[in-house]
Parts: structure tokens; C-alpha cells; sequence
């Protein structure tokens, strides 16, 4: 994984996913069910990290990019929980934390799929179990592939969203193009945010990115692989069984 990229993308990161709060009670209520302490792989901003932290839990975020953390612990200031969370800049693969006794653990938004193997992907997942407590819980987001609309879409630029930035004033348009491999099972993604500044100038930022989609069999092995026991399978946060027409593949395993 490559810490730039994200460090590019992490301006935009919370404009971008403003409205997008599907996974945040389903994760709260879990890591109230698992109860202390919380794992978090790629925490970002934290976008989930910290209202999971706001309802009483003591939570641990790892993320590659030194820019993302920077803005969580930005957030984090004056917080009456700054206390019970910790931030390690690491990679997922490879983090080594003091402590490994974690009740819940979850990795939502596709994080995983940024890596771009079965074996990197492989390695992430075992280094969650080795952090997890006897019957921890893992939460796995990825995104379900429906081929239909991937290849639609393939190699085709999106008018994706639109936005004001409210500390520049710039209107902020973000394109999209997405090109898929599916003997690869990679789709190489490009995001373009055109910003429009109140003097007329325009300012463009692309963001690069491969992810690499998972079928619900192969992740299942995988978990399995891990040392995993997969508990259940849903299609969305609502905990509606996984099917054609679902919009999530989310999976949760007990070690």
C-alpha cells in the first residue's frame, strides 16, 4: 500500500463521504455487543473510529497515511474521549501493536480490497486474527461485484458528486472513470476533483487507485485461511441476508 495516494485524497475525504453513514450503528452496536477494547484496519479520518469511541468504547485506529491521522487527531481535540483512542501509522499487513486482546475488530468501506493481491489481502487478515482475543469478532466491508454494472461502466468518466468547500468556498466537482479487469478481479479507479476557487481559477487533483474485488466463496476461504470462523454473511448494514441484487458483501468471523 502506498501512503500517498491517500495522503492526496484525504482533503476531500469527509466532503466526500458527508452523507454516508450506512455502517456506523451497525459497527456502534457491535462493538457494544463484543465489548473493550476495538480495532479499527484504515481508520482514515475517523469517520467511524470516532463515534465508536463517543459511545464508551476504548478504540485503536491503524492507517497507513500520516495526512488522514493528522486530521483525526485534529478531530480528536477537546474531545471528552481523546482519551480511550489510540492512532498507529502502520501498514495492515504488518502492524505489530503491544496489545492483543481485542474484542472487536472491523474493516469497513472496502479498505480491504485496496490491496491488490489474495496474498496481501491474506496477510491483513491473519494479522487480525493474531490481535483478536479467543472468540473476537471481525467485521469485513467490501463491495459486492456485480459485473453487469462494472463492466457498464468500465473506462466511462461519471459525474460522481459535487460539492462547496466551506473552508476555501471552491465548488468541488469530482469525476469518475473506472476500468475493471475481471480475470484480474481489479478495478483501476480514478477520481478527478476539479475545484472551482471564487476568483475563477480551477484546480484539479486526481487520485488513482486499484481495488481488488473479492467473491463472497473466495473471502469466505480466506477468513477461513486466516484461522476465521465466518458466523454470517450480510448484503447491507441492516443485516439482510447477502444475495444477487445486494450492494455489500459483509461478512463476519469469530477466531
Amino acid at each position: 500500500m502506498n501512503p500517498t495516494i491517500f495522503d492526496r485524497f484525504a482533503r476531500f475525504y469527509d466532503d466526500d463521504y458527508r452523507d454516508y453513514t450506512d455502517d456506523i450503528n451497525a459497527i456502534k452496536h457491535l462493538a457494544k455487543q463484543c465489548g473493550n477494547p476495538v480495532l479499527e484496519l484504515g481508520c482514515g479520518t475517523g469517520r467511524v473510529l470516532l463515534p465508536v469511541a463517543a459511545a464508551n468504547r476504548t478504540v485503536t485506529g491503524v492507517d497507513i497515511s500520516p495526512t488522514l491521522l493528522a486530521l483525526t487527531r485534529t478531530k480528536l481535540q477537546g474531545k471528552p474521549y481523546a482519551a480511550r483512542v489510540t492512532l498507529v501509522e502502520a501498514d495492515l499487513r504488518t502492524f505489530d501493536l503491544p496489545e492483543k486482546n481485542f474484542a472487536f475488530a472491523f474493516c469497513t468501506s472496502n479498505t480491504l480490497m485496496h490491496l491488490n493481491t489474495s496474498a496481501d489481502q491474506l496477510a491483513v487478515l491473519r494479522n487480525a486474527h493474531l490481535h483478536l482475543r479467543k472468540g473476537g469478532v471481525l467485521l469485513l466491508d467490501l463491495f459486492h461485484p456485480d459485473m453487469a454494472r462494472l463492466l457498464e461502466i468500465s473506462g466511462m468518466q461519471e459525474l460522481a458528486d459535487q460539492w462547496e468547500d466551506k473552508n476555501t468556498g471552491a465548488q468541488v466537482i469530482k469525476w469518475s472513470v473506472r476500468t475493471v479487469d475481471i480475470a484480474e478481479q481489479l478495478q483501476d479507479t480514478l477520481f478527478i476533483y476539479e475545484e472551482i476557487l471564487p476568483d475563477g481559477q480551477v484546480r484539479r487533483t486526481p487520485c488513482p487507485f486499484t481495488l481488488r474485488f473479492l467473491w463472497r466463496n473466495e473471502a469466505e476461504l480466506m477468513l477461513q485461511l486466516a484461522g476465521f470462523t465466518v458466523e454470517t454473511v450480510w448484503g447491507d448494514f441492516e443485516g439482510n441476508p447477502y444475495g444477487n441484487f445486494s450492494e455489500h458483501l459483509i461478512l463476519l468471523a469469530t477466531k
